[in-house]
């Protein structure tokens, strides 16, 4: 039994150990838990704040609480920390530089810290520095502790809980420091490995498009895997669709040769053959009406709802009913991406398939439109590949010129990966696939569909020019999605569409963004069965702008970080929206900022840091003068006009700003710490020497 002497010593020690959060009798406060979030951006928060932590007076701070958070067990030595932050530095320089970094790291965790008093976050103890890991939640070892778990149980509800909880990158503006390239790896490993034993329990259930989704979301992260590659061709045949099992072998191809400069191996090389001269076997069904695993959301289709564009897929099929007449045509769909063009012509392609056409389709175009006729290659593969052995036969006998550019009709001779012919001596294809064009409408309308032109080889945009002119007289309709700022000047697709226009030999649509009430449909649709409250509405246009892929990734963003909950039926925010942008918008701002010059890139840093919405010419040019190296004039203008072109700015009476909220929020967020501190510095002197 415990003294009263030895209690009464353990209970003052209790009260001034900062660790004891609350006692009995004690009007001691608890202490606020820290959240360090490390995947997909630093941040740090207190719980029961309304604002995250911000107040780092130095650098230094904000990096030693980031290598405590990523290294084992949460603590190093202080001469760890001394040679990885000060390396080089005089003992006595760096020892003076660590005990600012600690006092402002506690200050800016703890602003209300008295002076002397301990800190409940980090510790210093016998030269040991560590975050006192009671108080502190950390999202990578939250994200490793579920992805462990997850492994081992080998549940699928367990690997879905453990990779909603994986943010990103760790510490993606942090890329290049050697201190947390470990962590980062093993992380990211982690995050595949989760990934790929949740496609295996998928598959196995029979979830093929689930599975494959996985696997897809996988090689985004890691495209050079060709072992995933493999396992997404084999899941695609035992799927039915040989043809995206082909599709997947050039996509890995292409990986490989980009990222590694590499072929694919002998194992993939021998399934792509194997796959070429086996035949197709039924797709099995999916996602049946009272199937066992109906409900698991990873089973529902992807596809989202289709909301706003009605009238103009009636327009779309009154097209078909004059192709049907024998009156055809091209059908161009153009608008800035993420607006809905793809799913507005899947949409038309399976109610035209529905009326009875034969519809090809060249896919997305993402992976083939950079080959010598790619989308057309695909769209007859597809066509091809859906017959029998003894129809293929009849087929490659009619049309032998296609047995080398089709896989389905080489009757199992050898692919010719690398053929003898340059893409430029490719004609010859050209009176085959009219001629197989031709044949096929003579029983039913042919409807072409064909994506991202503005992506296509200058072959295919011949060929496309050619059989334009055609289609008038036959029972074609080429329908084809591209976006404007996606056109070169001079480029030889804009000049096939606009002489295409002048002729009166194509319809072109252009998709603009959802107004508020559609939006409000399709925010509704996305999340059913419960009322949506109009501050939620608000917000979400707000961000959108109605464009459907933001909403669409906005809303789970929301729910994951917490801002939008379900409460007694009704879709509510619960806590103040953060500025946080979904990382899949970022990866498409990401990409269309990659063909820009350095010095575009500078301009549209500049912009999305300006205080305000919009930005004036002359605080452009004052903070462009004050970069470093910084921009002439000429450098400036020129960069403005291509940002304008491709439709990133507009202008606003007189001033400059970005045409989506959500792509001045990517460019900011992705820019790292030293970007941000001399591009505000830049724009602070600018407005101060303005007159």
């Amino acid at each position: 039994m415990i003294g009263a002497a030895a209690m009464d010593m353990t209970f003052e020690q209790g009260l001034r150990s900062p660790r004891v959060s609350l006692l009995v009798g004690s009007k001691t406060p608890a202490v606020p838990q820290l959240r360090l979030s490390l995947l997909g951006g630093f941040r740090a928060e207190r719980v029961g704040a309304d604002w995250p932590v911000s107040g780092w007076q130095r650098r230094s701070a904000k990096t030693l609480t980031k290598l405590l958070a990523t290294c084992p067990g949460h603590a190093l030595h202080r001469e760890q920390l001394l040679d990885i932050l000060w390396p080089g530095v005089e003992l006595d320089s760096a020892l003076n530089s660590f005990g600012k970094a600690l006092y402002a790291a506690r200050r800016a965790l703890e602003p209300e810290l008295a002076p002397r008093e301990n800190s409940s976050y980090l510790r210093l103890t016998d030269s040991m520095v560590a975050l006192e890991t009671e108080q502190v939640w950390i999202d990578g070892d939250h994200f490793e502790q579920l992805a462990e778990s997850a492994l081992r149980q080998g549940d699928a509800s367990a690997y879905e809980a453990a990779l909603a909880t994986y943010g990103g990158e760790l510490l993606p503006e942090d890329r290049y420091e050697d201190w947390c390239a470990q962590r980062r790896d093993y992380l990211a490993e982690l995050h595949v490995r989760v990934l790929l034993a949740l496609a295996d329990s998928l598959e196995s259930r029979g979830s093929h498009a689930a599975a494959a989704a996985r696997l897809r979301e996988a090689l985004q992260h890691d495209p050079a895997r060709e072992d995933v590659h493999r396992r997404l061709m084999a899941l695609y045949v035992s799927a039915g669709t040989r043809d995206q099992a082909v599709r997947q072998f050039h996509v890995c191809e292409d990986a490989l040769r980009r990222e590694l400069d590499l072929v694919p191996g002998e194992a993939t090389q021998a399934l792509f053959k194997k796959i070429l001269e086996q035949p197709i076997p039924a797709r099995e069904v999916e996602d049946r009406p009272g199937a066992p695993d109906e409900a698991h959301p990873t089973d529902r289709p992807d596809t989202p709802p289709f909301v706003g564009r009605e009238s103009l897929l009636e327009q779309l099929g009154e097209q078909v009913t004059r192709v049907d007449e024998g009156a055809g045509g091209m059908i161009l769909v153009t608008g800035e991406a993420g607006v809905g063009k793809s799913r507005l012509v899947e949409e038309f392609a399976a109610e035209a398939e529905q009326r009875g056409c034969c519809v090809l389709s060249g896919g997305t175009g993402a992976h083939t439109n950079h080959l010598a006729y790619g989308p057309f290659a695909v769209a007859l593969e597809g066509y091809v590949a859906s017959h029998s052995d003894a129809q293929r036969q009849k087929l490659a006998e009619r049309y032998p010129a296609l047995a080398e550019f089709v896989p389905s009709l080489g009757l199992g001779k050898p692919l010719r990966l690398s053929p003898e012919r340059s893409p430029d001596d490719q004609l010859y294809l050209v009176p085959a696939i009219v001629r197989l064009l031709t044949d096929l409408a003579r029983t039913q309308s042919v409807v072409l569909v064909l994506g991202d032109l503005h992506g296509l080889h200058r072959s295919s945009v011949n060929l496309l020019g050619y059989l334009a002119p055609l289609a008038a007289q036959r029972r074609w309709l080429i329908v084809g999605t591209y976006r404007d700022e996606g056109l070169e000047r001079g480029s030889g697709l804009r000049r096939m569409i606009e002489a295409s226009e002048r002729e009166r030999l194509c319809v072109r649509y252009e998709l603009e963004r959802l107004p508020q009430p559609d939006c409000d449909r399709l925010v509704r649709a996305l999340l059913p069965d419960a009322r949506v409250d109009d501050a939620v509405l608000d917000h979400v246009y707000a961000r959108s702008l109605g464009n459907p892929l933001f909403v669409e990734e906005l809303l789970p963003e929301m729910q994951q970080r917490g801002e939008l909950v379900r409460v007694k039926g009704s879709w509510r925010r619960v806590s103040a929206p953060s500025a946080h942008v979904p990382k899949s918008v970022r990866a498409l701002v990401a990409l269309r900022m990659a063909p820009l010059k350095e010095s575009a890139r500078r301009v549209l840093a500049l912009v999305s840091a300006a205080s305000e919405m919009e930005i004036s010419l002359a605080d452009l040019r004052a903070g462009a003068a004050a970069l470093r190296p910084p921009l002439s004039d000429v450098a400036l203008f020129d960069a403005l006009d291509r940002a304008l072109e491709l439709r990133i700015l507009e202008e606003r009476n007189g001033s400059y700003a970005f045409r989506h909220p959500l792509v001045r929020s990517a460019l900011y967020e992705d820019l790292s710490k030293h970007r941000r501190d001399e591009i505000h510095a830049a724009l602070g002197r600018s407005l101060a020497e303005t007159p």
